[in-house]
């Protein structure tokens, strides 16, 4: 065995046995059981706030939740183990609820809003007698499990036993956190998190995780409660007041708010404290005043927490080293390396983002139904066959090439490198196959009229442009056909079927990638994972296949890193794809973006201003791949952009807004000898536009 591996075994060993090594004291014992819980309660807030974005104050009355209902269950007759997942259960369902009335809000508006359940749930549902006891408080003998005098006889009377029990309790958690984290769940609640708008784009039921969240989080806070319970035989209801759930959140910031191992260091470092200002009488009574002194150290000085500590100090050992060998000077390991690690969950190729989305309220991102759960009939998805592009030969390397280069992967499928058909579309356009009709969009922000009578149709292996002067409201219609915006009249039509009342991630499903505007990448994840994110709709697994890690899980996870991988080479990205997406060239991140549309598969992309903000080579490079698109892998294309030389070099019809109108639509060289959009695009008056467009 190697020395780490011997070391790991010595400190595993160390832990399991601890309530029996020589010298350790009871209170000890109590404290790591302590520690433990804290530990346990601040996984649950990594998962709703550190990965979901979703601040939970009202963490402490889940504790008292499982705590009260385990002592009803043990009087009742339902012995632990058995009441564990009923608690479980109990608490996911209230945290769930909750959740239900927090989607309607978010940020510090969210935070008062679980503050308030917090404080109903002190003031009334834990002055219950029938849940709290006659007297005030909640009590449970020691429970026993098995038969006594058989080999399989546990009486958790023994400190020692408890905290075997709870140890066991919160590795099950940390390991199960950890396989959602790596999972399709996990990419989710980081995409939910990072770009709301983004993620339902990607066919990620944003209101469906949101409450996922909240009834894991409440389940493992349920479990801590469970815990508590059996460990301190009596609770009332003062150890659940409110503040509860502020020093909760408070050892989650301290730990790092992202980080599962900083939530493990932070319970531990707490309960260190509490065995501290035991023993030394004249701290006792301050441990209010350090939990905050700590969290102001957190916040101000170290935002990356405890679980930021270990890359830093790996970044400053490894800095030594190269320096000792004498292959460079160290490297100062920076508050920022700190936070990539805490913020991505322990990731070091990956930063926090370097700015918070606006949270600006999705329309048309809901289900209608009631019922946040309730599922829609299954919508038939359209999918482009990436199978083909193991079928295109790319070109053999020039003699200029090989002497250029050192090394020539002529295997790559880098796209430059194959060549392609041209557009074989019948020359009828009539003849052509509708994929995309909106008849009639009207699009209205209180008394803006944005979009006025909107109709256009994309059909089958088209690139369609549409343009307009800036405001003449081409990404509000574009929004409204993804579904991020409800028009007020007018329908959708998505290959065939009426779609005007699907929510945003239905339409993903169905086959509609879409790149946008402004940016919308996921900044706590790398490129590559980025892109794994657009197979969602691909992977039918869940959350309990993600656990458990089952064998179809497996298989989901390696056919999408499969995918992945195809259009990382297709479009050259290598060089990038294990670095973050933040502090990437723009081109890239451009590249980025596309790569993760066409991951997506679907039959129609929706493309928002792609060449903004590139060069003229960079922007003939992209019409390029455009070309590609349509012809390698059937790709139809809906394309915005404000360049008129690259939009019409590429688009086989056009059409064209001002003011919300549609201007006109035709082919290219129609459109660009038309005088209303010559007038338009120079501010000139033009007959064509009424004078009531907006």
């Amino acid at each position: 065995m190697r020395p780490r591996d011997v070391l790991a075994a010595a400190v595993g060993a160390a832990v399991v046995l601890f309530p029996w090594l020589p010298g350790v004291r009871e209170s000890l014992v109590v404290h790591a059981n302590l520690s433990f819980e804290y530990a346990l309660i601040a996984v649950s807030l990594v998962i709703l706030t550190g990965w979901v974005g979703q601040i939970s104050l009202a963490q402490g009355s889940f504790v008292g939740i499982g705590a009260f209902a385990t002592g009803l269950l043990i009087r009742g007759g339902v012995p632990f183990p058995v009441n564990l997942p009923i608690v479980a259960a109990i608490t996911a369902a209230v945290a769930a609820l909750l959740g239900i009335v927090a989607l309607r809000v978010r940020g510090l508006y969210l935070a008062v809003a679980t503050l308030i359940f917090a404080y109903m749930t002190q003031t009334f549902l834990f002055s219950q007698s029938w849940l709290v006891g006659e007297g005030g408080a909640s009590s449970i003998s020691p429970p026993r499990i098995g038969r006594r005098g058989t080999v399989m006889y546990f009486d958790l009377s023994s400190a020692g036993l408890r905290y075997l029990v709870i140890l066991a309790a919160l590795a099950a958690a940390l390991l199960s956190a950890r396989h959602i984290r790596r999972s399709k769940t996990g990419r989710a609640f980081l995409a939910v998190r990072g770009s709301e708008m983004a993620a339902v784009s990607l066919g990620i039921d944003v209101t469906r995780y949101k409450l996922l969240a909240f009834a894991i989080s409440g389940a493992l806070a349920g479990l801590a409660g469970n815990l508590t319970m059996i460990d301190l035989g009596t609770v009332t209801p003062t150890a659940f007041q409110f503040t509860a759930s502020l020093f909760y959140l408070s050892v989650a910031v301290v730990g790092g708010i992202g980080s599962l191992g900083g939530a493990v260091a932070a319970g531990l470092l707490f309960g260190g404290l509490d065995e501290l200002f035991l023993r030394v009488r004249a701290l006792n009574g301050s441990l209010d005043i350090v939990s905050v002194g700590l969290l102001l150290v957190v916040l101000l000085a170290y935002p990356g927490g405890l679980g930021a500590l270990g890359p830093a100090l790996g970044a400053r050992a490894g800095a030594a080293r190269r320096w000792i060998a004498g292959k460079g000077r160290p490297r100062r390991a920076t508050a920022e390396v700190a936070d990539t690690h805490a913020e991505s969950g322990g990731r070091r190729d990956q930063d926090r983002p370097r700015r918070r989305p606006d949270g600006a309220r999705l329309r048309g991102a809901r289900t209608r139904s009631w019922l946040p759960f309730a599922r829609r009939a299954p919508v038939r998805r359209r999918t482009i066959d990436l199978s083909r592009l193991d079928r295109l030969e790319p070109e053999p390397p020039s003699v200029e090439e090989i002497i250029e280069r050192d090394r020539v992967v002529i295997e790559g499928r880098d796209w430059r490198r194959i060549p392609v058909a041209g557009s074989t579309l019948p020359p009828d356009r009539s003849d052509r196959t509708p994929i995309l009709i909106a008849d009639g969009l009207t699009v209205r922000f209180g008394g803006l009229l944005a979009v006025s009578d909107v109709s256009l149709a994309v059909r089958e292996g088209e690139i369609v442009g549409l343009i307009g002067p800036n405001g003449a409201g081409k990404t509000t219609t574009f929004n409204a056909i993804a579904g991020l915006n409800t028009p007020e009249h007018g329908t959708i039509s998505l290959f065939g079927e009426d779609a005007t009342s699907y929510p945003v991630h239905v339409r993903a499903q169905m086959g509609v990638g879409r790149t946008f505007q402004l940016i919308q990448l996921f900044p706590q994840l790398s490129v590559f994972d980025n892109l794994l994110v657009a197979t969602h709709v691909h992977n039918a697994t869940g959350v309990a296949s993600h656990v458990l890690i089952t064998e179809r899980a497996i298989n989901a996870e390696l056919d999408a890193r499969r995918r992945v991988r195809q259009i990382v080479a297709l479009l050259g990205l290598e060089e990038v794809v294990d670095r973050s997406v933040a502090g990437l060239p723009f081109g890239v991140l451009r590249q980025v973006e596309i790569a993760r549309a066409l991951v997506t598969e679907a039959p129609l992309l929706m493309l928002d201003e792609p060449a903004s903000g590139l060069d003229n080579a960079e922007t003939d490079e992209l019409a390029a791949l455009l070309r590609f698109i349509r012809s390698a892998l059937g790709v139809t294309i809906l394309l915005i952009e404000h360049d008129v030389r690259m939009v019409t070099s590429v688009s086989d019809y056009m059409y064209v807004l001002d003011r919300g109108r549609l201007l006109a639509e035709g082919a290219p060289a129609e459109i660009q000898r038309d005088p209303a959009v010559i007038a338009a695009y120079l501010g000139e008056a033009s007959p064509a536009v009424g004078a009531t467009a907006v």
